[in-house]
């Protein structure tokens, strides 16, 4: 008799299409849980709980503990090694062929940046970050070194104090040296 209401359930669940499949616009990371639960974050102390909230929700594997490797797409940038003493500012054209997508995490932007110039090896990457409703005043410029070869793509990690209220930031690529 007893063995009959554990195997119902476990049946009932397998078979139940939305219990056992998940819900494809539910976040299937801690990541995602972040990004969808941020729109429209307008204080610290709900951004907080968010991320007490999602942590419950996908709590830290000892895998993702440990220091990770970048996938082999976007590698992690690293400070160049090379002799940075001929390095130059990108002229707009060299800047326009720089692509990036940042996720954000908190104070930390982790950018994935795309080397489509043919020449030159990037050697130092700037973002800005500001509030669309009040750029000028609000407007911040985080520059990290790199080595990112030409026709690559690597990712760099920002550290970035952002004050806006959440709900009109954005980021750019807005400057970048490298060497040829």
């Amino acid at each position: 008799m007893f063995w009959k209401v554990p195997t119902l359930l476990v049946l009932l669940i397998l078979l139940w299409p939305t219990h056992s499949q998940g819900d494809p616009s539910e976040p299937s990371n801690f990541d995602e849980c972040i990004i969808d639960a941020m729109r429209g974050v307008s204080s610290d102390v709900a951004a907080r709980a968010i991320i007490d909230s999602c942590r419950n929700l996908f709590p830290e594997s000892k895998s993702e503990a440990a220091p990770q490797v970048a996938p082999a797409a976007a590698p992690l940038a690293t400070a160049a090694p090379l002799d940075t003493t001929s390095a130059r500012s990108l002229t707009a054209d060299e800047l326009a062929r720089l692509s990036a997508k940042a996720k954000v995490f908190g104070s930390t932007y982790r950018v994935t940046i795309n080397n489509d110039n043919p020449d030159l090896t990037l050697t130092e990457v700037t973002i800005a970050v500001w509030d669309d409703n009040d750029r000028g005043v609000s407007r911040k410029e985080y520059s990290e070194a790199v080595q990112i070869a030409p026709l690559t793509t690597a990712m760099v990690k920002y550290t970035v104090i952002y004050r806006g209220d959440g709900t009109g930031w954005n980021w750019g690529v807005v400057a970048a040296r490298g060497v040829e």
